[in-house]
């Protein structure tokens, strides 16, 4: 095709090109944007490839064919950046910009580095003789280099900084309500209503006690206008606990560190005062709702709380930003609400490992004990995700999925009640690595006889703020009738890499909605097939 088009393409490049989407988040080859097009030329290719900067200057063109190649033959992926904006690009990248990444020994890898300086030395790098020589020089310190550069070079490769990232699992498509309509349901959500009402009950600054605390005076006034559902001096057995300090009342704390950490209040000198730059986000409901979800997993202090005043709060604290994060991805498009048994046992997991916990080596009871504790942290965080909007719990049968793969395989593919295409991946993000006890606590638990299971599942608002995170991770995250707009070919591609049956029917469908219905839109649809 190339050369039809009388322009050369180096086989070495391509592969370049195609290595370095294939290692990334989502390993989409025909996924490009202008971001990504930057990524290549300016990072990936200065410290991959060891060629110089003049050698170098054709790859910009090399990677246009390329892509231009994926456009002409639709197998480019339509959620991507449109060409033109991409050759705009790629244009504003060549040339003086290209040639300055490509000669900056700091942008190289290790073993680029000595490669060109190698290549400098005059010995050819295919040479092996002479390379092995030349290694031997280095080592001895007899070659000519930076020590400054080189030092960096190696602190960024111990780091890890600038290597491929590790392959996300692919997430199963979703259905979600317009734009709009989420917004609406943003405006009317009980969190939104607090975060807003906090803040402009902050005003121009509220003076807090000498610990930093919010005044008991404040709070009872807060505790009313936010509907938090505190008590202060509650009365428990006839006798009444007198409330010394704000820090006892569990909602409203829970709030007013919320707003701390989406940055619409702070702490300035011993007084609460609003940051001015939050308006923006106050103003729009959905982003705010979207932003305090996704800032969920820094409120460990306010949500895994020590159970007897003085201790230290229990297991889950200390894997919090991770374990929250890790429960809602695993939620995020299964088919069927979740049974909590499952998630527990696999955030127990990750706090046995945190803590170091062998299992042979503690005493059974005592492990019984901290798994029921992380359980229950878990259930006061699902519950107040719940009362934030962001998930729904229920009380129900568990579905027979759940038990699919607790016979002792990961295997899902002999399952006849199963499509294990659909939903395997998710499955086994909370399946793998489970061991023989866990497995046989769950077949108990998730038995159809053994009654109704506690069930969570994603709420509308709350599968959107995940799709939100996860798309800045740079995963792909398929939305049902994002693909109206395809030409046929990239439409059909798509759902056979990515969708479910059902999904993929639903995408078709309002495809051909948007395209003169089935009369009109079959034919273009067949046309493609036969293409």
């Amino acid at each position: 095709w190339a050369g039809e088009q009388q322009l050369t393409v180096d086989p070495f490049i391509l592969d370049a090109a195609l290595d370095f989407r294939h290692y990334s988040v989502d390993g989409r080859l025909g996924f490009w944007t202008v971001d990504l097009v930057r990524a290549f030329l300016l990072d990936w290719i200065p410290r991959q490839v060891s060629v110089s900067a003049d050698d170098a200057a054709d790859i910009p063109d090399m990677l246009l064919t390329m892509l231009r190649y994926l456009h002409h033959t639709a197998l480019d992926d339509p959620t991507g950046d449109a060409l033109p904006d991409i050759e705009t690009a790629i244009a504003a990248t060549a040339g003086d910009t290209f040639r300055q990444a490509m000669s900056d020994e700091r942008n190289f890898g290790i073993a680029k580095f000595w490669a060109m300086r190698a290549i400098t030395s005059g010995i050819d790098p295919t040479d092996e003789v002479a390379m092995r020589r030349f290694a031997d020089s280095a080592r001895a310190g007899r070659v000519e280099h930076d020590d400054a550069i080189l030092n960096d070079i190696v602190t960024r490769h111990l780091r890890g900084d600038g290597g491929p990232p590790a392959r996300a699992c692919s997430q199963l498509p979703v259905s979600l309500p317009p734009e709009h309509e989420l917004a609406a349901m943003a405006e009317d959500n009980r969190l939104v209503r607090q975060l807003r009402a906090l803040t402009d009950w902050v005003g121009a600054g509220r003076a807090l006690t000498a610990t930093g605390q919010l005044k008991l005076v404040d709070a009872r006034e807060l505790i009313e206008l936010l509907g938090t559902g505190d008590t202060v001096d509650p009365v428990v057995g006839g006798r009444v606990w007198r409330t010394k300090s704000s820090t006892e009342l569990a909602g409203l704390i829970l709030v007013v560190e919320w707003a701390k950490k989406l940055r619409l209040i702070r702490v300035v000198k011993n007084r609460l005062v609003r940051v001015a730059k939050s308006q923006p986000l106050l103003r729009a409901s959905l982003a705010l709702w979207t932003a305090a979800f996704n800032t969920f997993n820094e409120l460990a202090d306010a949500v895994v709380q020590p159970r007897v005043y003085g201790h230290a709060p229990g297991m889950l604290h200390d894997v919090f930003d991770e374990a929250v994060p890790d429960v809602l991805n695993t939620i995020y498009g299964m088919p069927a609400p979740v049974p909590v048994k499952r998630l527990a046992e696999s955030v127990w997991l990750s706090c046995q490992a945190a803590f170091g916990l062998d299992d042979e080596d503690e005493d059974e009871s005592q492990q019984s004990i901290w798994r029921q504790t992380v359980e229950a942290d878990l259930r006061r965080m699902l519950r107040i995700l719940a009362e934030a909007g962001g998930v729904e719990q229920a009380i129900g049968p568990a579905d027979p999925m759940f038990l699919e793969d607790l016979d002792g395989s990961d295997d899902l593919d002999g399952s006849d009640d199963l499509d294990a295409n659909d939903f395997a991946a998710s499955l086994q993000s909370i399946s793998t690595g489970l061991p023989p006890d866990a497995r046989e606590r769950l077949r108990a638990a998730l038995a159809p006889d053994a009654g109704p299971v506690e069930t969570v599942a994603l709420s509308h608002l709350g599968t959107h703020a995940v799709r939100v995170r996860l798309l800045a991770e740079g995963r792909y995250m398929p939305l049902v009738g994002e693909l109206t707009d395809t030409d046929p070919a990239r439409l059909l591609g798509m759902i056979a890499q990515h969708y479910t049956p059902e999904t993929g029917r639903e995408e078709i469908l309002r495809w051909l909605a948007a395209h003169g219905g089935e009369e009109a839109g079959l034919d273009s649809l067949l046309d493609a097939v036969r293409s």
